[in-house]
């Protein structure tokens, strides 16, 4: 498997060299989907979802080397029992060890705690079921310790009607469910999205509330943030502005002054006929001061708002200076061609957008990739995991700056790090490479519309693409070409007008 090696410290107060990697994989299984990671200092230890020739649905446990090599890989499965970790956010137990949840599903649709050694054995599974026997889907989203060493369990629960809930599972110590608290009002659909522990013992929840289990038309949709005590009794309520559509609040990190930055989405509704219309999104952050107020929104657009962009996660950025998020992008461009891609970017502590980083993976119509987790590293930088629709698994680790291929804050403008402004040149990392192309186009004056051509030693063209998005970082397979010599070209008028040598081992 390729890394990708920076072998220069990118800020100086971080004395060992950033590393970057972009791995991808359904690890021996028909298809494979990364959900959570947790970064250490020496290895991430990554859960998701595998299916087996079986087509029994079960949790993979998979530890890395910081270089991105494998080193283990261990699955809980059971061909009569689906132990399924959709949504968990993998935590460290106090003991060492490592805490997932997921679904478990047999004749029920049940919450499981699953507990893993760092080798990848299985501890033990606890099963819980819902307090609502009527359920025909309960799913946990995620799970907390709170300040008090208890911990609480986000879950989903679809009833008979179709009216979605959120449940609180409130947990003792040994991780025993002590009681369970449902949440929402008749009527209206509540979906989870995120959790934090409160310094005081009270737990805040992340959430939406809209109309769109009752109407095809005439949405409403408010991002829905409440907290609670130890006893499950509501604290305080945000709900967002009526008259505006916003998104579940799929992430939330905590400010020193007592705040709240919030991941979300903001959102039209498009006419689908004349009797069903359809919610659409652009990626939407904003800040909640300590009496839950909103302080600053930053909207991100992508080419036009739709229903598949959203963000995934949002974390404090490593030095301190804003936050990091990351999420997906599909979109339509006006002539209907799909445009898929993933992106991570930074804002400052006061909403404003300081980089982006956007990623293009090209392997045909229907390559993919979404990014579930995000998690600030030892060194500085951050790891992504997530999946694609062609049933691969992905981990990506980037550095501090939110490249791939060193060096791609170059030109990000008056706060740029780097002294010297780059030339017009195609950043080829790896090089040589074994599995995947990286490159990114720089240059001071970026053009509108991109061609790019790879041709071999013989002149042979090999790949060939055009894109709207010239700044994106390009990611290509090359795992099944020939070794040898290749060219990556720059085509303007149907003339080269750049070109970089790389070599494939």
């Amino acid at each position: 498997m390729k890394k990708l090696l920076l072998s220069f410290c990118l800020i100086s107060h971080y004395v060992s060299a950033q590393v970057t990697f972009n791995v991808q994989s359904n690890f021996g299984y028909p298809f494979c989907f990364l959900r959570s990671v947790v970064p250490t200092d020496s290895c991430y230890y990554v859960t998701g979802i595998v299916q087996d020739s079986t087509n029994a649905i079960g949790t993979i446990f998979l530890k890395f080397d910081l270089n991105g090599d494998s080193l283990l890989s261990n699955k809980l499965i059971n061909p009569n029992k689906w132990y399924g970790a959709w949504f968990g956010d993998m935590l460290q137990t106090d003991d060492g060890h490592l805490l997932e949840i997921g679904q478990v599903a047999d004749s029920l649709q049940k919450g499981g705690i699953f507990k893993f050694k760092t080798s990848g054995d299985t501890l033990f599974v606890k099963e819980y079921l819902s307090p609502h026997p009527d359920n025909l889907i309960f799913a946990p989203y995620q799970i907390v310790k709170s300040a008090t060493g208890k911990y609480h369990i986000l879950n989903a629960v679809e009833s008979a009607d179709y009216n979605n809930q959120l449940v609180l599972s409130f947990l003792d110590t040994g991780l025993n469910v002590d009681f369970h608290k449902t949440y929402g009002i008749p009527q209206k659909d509540e979906l989870p999205g995120a959790l934090l522990a409160d310094d005081d013992g009270g737990i805040i929840v992340g959430a939406n509330r809209d109309n769109t289990n009752t109407n095809l038309k005439n949405f409403t949709s408010n991002t829905y943030i409440f907290k609670v005590d130890s006893l499950g009794n509501v604290l305080w309520e945000y709900l967002s502005p009526n008259g505006q559509l916003r998104d579940i609040a799929y992430s939330m990190v905590k400010t020193s002054d007592g705040g709240l930055v919030v991941a979300s989405g903001k959102g039209i509704e498009h006419s689908i006929n004349a009797s069903v219309s359809q919610l659409r999104w652009h990626s939407y952050i904003f800040k909640l001061n300590a009496n839950h107020q909103q302080v600053w929104g930053r909207e991100l657009r992508g080419v036009r708002h739709t229903g598949g962009t959203g963000l995934a996660k949002v974390v404090t950025a490593t030095d301190g200076a804003g936050f990091v998020a990351c999420g997906n992008l599909l979109e339509d461009k006006s002539f209907g061609e799909p445009k898929y891609g993933s992106w991570v970017f930074k804002v400052s502590n006061q909403g404003d957008s300081l980089w982006a980083r956007y990623f293009t993976f090209v392997e045909g119509v229907d390559r993919y990739y979404e990014p579930v987790d995000l998690k600030a590293t030892p060194d500085g930088g951050y790891v992504i995991v997530g999946q694609s629709l062609e049933n691969l698994g992905w981990l990506m680790k980037l550095d501090s700056f939110g490249c791939l291929i060193p060096g791609c804050n170059a030109n990000d403008g008056p706060n740029a790090t780097t002294e010297k402004k780059v030339e017009m040149t195609l950043a080829i990392y790896p090089n040589p490479t074994s599995d995947f192309l990286n490159f990114e186009l720089r240059s001071p004056i970026l053009p509108q519309r991109a061609s790019f051509r790879i041709v071999d030693a013989n002149g042979k063209v090999v790949k060939q693409l055009q894109s709207d998005s010239p700044r994106d970082t390009f990611i290509v397979p090359v795992r099944e070409w020939a070794a040898g010599v290749y060219f990556l070209q720059l085509i303007e008028h149907r003339e080269v007008i750049h070109s970089e040598k790389f070599i494939k081992n």
